[in-house]
């Protein structure tokens, strides 16, 4: 009997070890995916405040003069540019008359001030050690300006290259009427 139970249990090790589940190789891909952008890319920029530059009024009749960010008061827009890599160009490639707001609007009057479309304009981008100038009419569609070298430089290791840009604009208005002015000016990164 001893026999038959030490047989039977001999075999019953023998099967569990036979039938146990083993640990199986196995594998598994480990993907990576990167959408990596453009060259360059702007952040979100700041716009830049215009003030009227045009000096105290010294004889009746209308005020002439520019609106300005270069005079005291006005502030330069800004924008960052993040880059991959070195030796980017941007340029201005057009600038134009968006919109007036009069303070104390004529019911019967155009809301547009004199010479809002055909004013001069002049905007300027700069980065340390370069700058670039677009002239042109408010209407838009002028001349792009001459491509500026960008300086990017790295905020820390393994970081892209960054560069603040600062743009300036003046516009030769004849006539200012009081009110809110709204210009833009559109940069472009170029290869």
């Amino acid at each position: 009997m001893i026999r038959r139970l030490l047989l039977t249990s001999g075999l019953v090790l023998a099967g569990a070890v036979a039938f146990s589940p083993k640990a199986l190789a196995q594998s598994v891909d480990v993907m990576f995916e990167g959408n990596i952008g453009p060259e360059c890319s702007f952040a979100a920029p700041v716009p830049g405040t215009l003030v009227y530059a045009g000096g105290p009024q010294t004889n009746p009749g209308p005020l002439s003069g520019p609106i300005t960010s270069d005079a005291p008061g006005g502030v330069s827009g800004k924008v960052d540019v993040s880059c991959n890599t070195p030796g980017v160009d941007i340029q201005i490639s057009d600038a134009r008359f968006v919109s007036f707001t009069p303070t104390n609007p004529d019911p019967g009057a155009p809301p547009l001030p004199p010479g809002a479309f055909g004013s001069p304009l002049e905007v300027r981008a700069r980065v340390p050690g370069a700058q670039t100038f677009y002239f042109g009419s408010a209407e838009g569609g002028g001349t792009p300006s001459p491509s500026m070298a960008l300086f990017p430089i790295p905020l820390a290791p393994n970081q892209p290259l960054q560069q603040t840009v600062e743009v300036d604009m003046s516009v030769d208005t004849p006539n200012p009427k009081a009110g809110i002015y709204t210009y833009k000016a559109t940069l472009t990164i170029v290869p």
